[in-house]
């Protein structure tokens, strides 16, 4: 999926005439950015929140250290090290993945980065055009102060999320009970 098909299909909720017509001609100023940011917003709400992109890449550790900017792409997380077909234990520290191998393969979750129009979404076919579409009308009528509308736009987004499978539920706590 695009960026564009997926701000074109936002203009057309929106029902922005200008809009549309600055996106199909190309153009990434005024509105057009505008709508470009709340898809980078989204994307990168999706990715932290509710579906981690993830990654697995084969690094080198420096003396039991792997530093953050050997990773292709920054790390928000680390899942796993593996090394010899054996998981090795780990630990996050401010310079890097500490632990105890010279080379390993590495899965770590990532944020995406920032799109242009031409650029595709990280995301894959799992989250579609439409879902993200239904994030950026909410966060673009949010953003422009129309608070009510972007309430109702961010109800039907999270019923999307909910609906693929991706929204990831709160954790909960039952009641305490005194019989």
């Amino acid at each position: 999926m695009t960026v564009r098909e997926v701000l074109l299909l936002a203009a057309s909720y929106l029902d922005e005439k200008e809009l549309l017509s600055a996106l199909s001609g190309g153009g990434e100023e005024g509105e057009a950015a505008t709508l470009l940011e709340c898809f980078n917003v989204i994307e990168n709400e999706i990715a932290l929140d509710d579906y981690p992109l993830k990654r697995t890449e084969r690094l080198t550790f420096e003396k039991g250290l792997l530093p953050y900017r050997s990773f292709s792409s920054p790390p928000v997380d680390v899942c796993a090290v593996v090394s010899g077909g054996e998981r090795i234990r780990f630990k996050m520290g401010t310079e890097g993945v500490l632990a105890a191998c010279a080379e390993a393969e590495v899965t770590y979750t990532y944020a995406p980065k920032r799109k242009s129009l031409s650029d595709s979404s990280e995301h894959g076919e799992r989250i579609s055009p439409r879902l993200m579409a239904l994030g950026v009308v909410s966060e673009y009528c949010l953003i422009k102060g129309r608070t009510e509308e972007g309430k109702l736009w961010g109800v039907k987004y999270r019923e999307a999320l909910r609906s693929a499978g991706i929204l990831r539920h709160p954790l909960s706590v039952r009641s305490r009970r005194w019989a």
